[in-house]
């Protein structure tokens, strides 16, 4: 088995726009991973080690979560999951949209449908820049969070949504996320 998720693939834009800035970070904060410029998106279901058999069964059925129209979003500012000190993820926001939680949530009936067991935290949709704290004894204060704040470079604020994408997961890999089907929007 394989692991999957679906998610929007970030613009080429914005992500070279993300993997330019996420230089300068990586000398601020010690991230063991950090996001590969093709593998920024936004997740709408992780869906982890799913059977191969209810992924075409999947794929036959998330073209009637596609049925929306293109719409733009719009990236907010930074946030972390985790301790705040240590926090595990580094993410960009994205603006409350009400057809990108409309999608996500068709999206995970769709999923349920087929057995999938939904994820019970609130859906944060945001764009991973980075993943797992390196070092314990180096915590985030709030002078280093500020100085990163207040260096964030101009980035596009809004780009268009025109398809979502089922994806699967190469843990090795580089890039680590490989679109195995897409679902344009109407």
């Amino acid at each position: 088995m394989s692991h999957y998720f679906i998610g929007i693939q970030v613009k080429p834009e914005l992500a070279k726009q993300l993997s330019v800035w996420q230089t300068s970070l990586s000398n601020q904060l010690p991230y063991k991973q950090w996001t590969s410029r093709p593998d920024f998106h936004i997740t709408l279901v992780f869906l982890g080690d799913m059977d191969e058999k209810l992924i075409q069964t999947l794929q036959s059925k998330l073209p009637f979560a596609a049925t929306y129209s293109i719409f733009d979003i719009k990236r907010t500012t930074l946030g972390t999951f985790g301790n705040k000190q240590h926090p595990r993820v580094l993410w960009m926001g994205i603006e409350n949209n009400p057809v990108l939680n409309q999608i996500q949530r068709k999206v995970v009936q769709i999923c349920e449908s087929i057995g999938y067991n939904k994820d019970n935290r609130a859906y944060t949709p945001h764009i991973t820049i980075a993943k797992k704290w390196a070092n314990q004894d180096k915590f985030l204060t709030e002078k280093i969070w500020n100085d990163v704040l207040n260096n964030m470079p101009d980035l596009d604020d809004k780009f268009k949504v025109d398809a979502f994408h089922l994806y699967k997961v190469h843990p090795a890999s580089n890039p680590k996320y490989e679109i195995v089907q897409s679902f344009p929007l109407s």
